[in-house]
């Protein structure tokens, strides 16, 4: 199975809830980071991020030997993470992936055993349109997506979309309720991060 990436990362050109802007920590930088090696190790190929108009990229390793990702600009990110989203896919889907894993800056993982779980489960059972992490049974990412997905996906609207997306009643899906393991391999920001799941609805099948 040929697996693509897109790691959300325009999230610091959002304004906060205070009104104020909102600027990355060292924290947000490290755990972007930590997500593309993972990503990397597993074979996710090619890898996108998806960063603002205003990042420097000061935070972006270079690729190791053998190890691929590449910065792709939305400046459309401040009118929804959708935008965001559909940039990262335009640059990936070119290469005609069976699979597109999708990864937010700011939330727990992905590690390099929640990545293999959620490629696991999308393998052993091809009839559901995704694989996605979990907590408490709520939806989260990062989450693997089936071809079956992406002219959805590509159609989402602001920030929302995805909820009522996953909620349709033609979707097939599958939650993973992270492991010991996966929980110890999280990096730093995402533990900071852990109480603020996103809140899409819950999907135990």
């Amino acid at each position: 199975m040929r697996i693509a990436g897109v790691l959300l990362a325009a999230g610091r050109s959002r304004p906060d809830r205070s009104g104020m802007g909102a600027r990355a920590s060292s924290k947000d930088e490290a755990g972007r980071a930590d997500a593309l090696q993972a990503m990397a190790v597993s074979g996710i190929d090619p890898v996108i991020v998806v960063v603002s108009a205003d990042d420097p990229l000061e935070w972006l390793p270079a690729p190791a030997s053998g190890r691929a990702w590449r910065a792709e600009t939305c400046f459309t990110a401040h009118l929804g993470q959708s935008f965001s989203l559909r940039c990262g896919m335009n640059a990936a889907l070119p290469a005609d992936p069976d699979a597109l894993l999708v990864a937010v800056e700011g939330r727990p993982g992905p590690c390099v055993r929640q990545i293999a779980r959620l490629v696991d489960a999308l393998a052993e059972a091809p009839e559901l349109d995704y694989a996605a992490s979990a907590g408490d049974g709520r939806l989260g990412a990062p989450a693997l997506f089936a071809r079956s997905m992406y002219p959805r996906l590509q159609e989402l609207e602001g920030d929302d979309g995805a909820r009522e997306l996953l909620a349709a009643a033609d979707v097939r899906g599958v939650l993973l309720e992270p492991q010991m393991e996966e929980w110890n391999n999280l990096h730093d920001s995402a533990r900071d991060s852990i109480a603020a799941r996103q809140d899409w609805p819950d999907r135990r099948r």
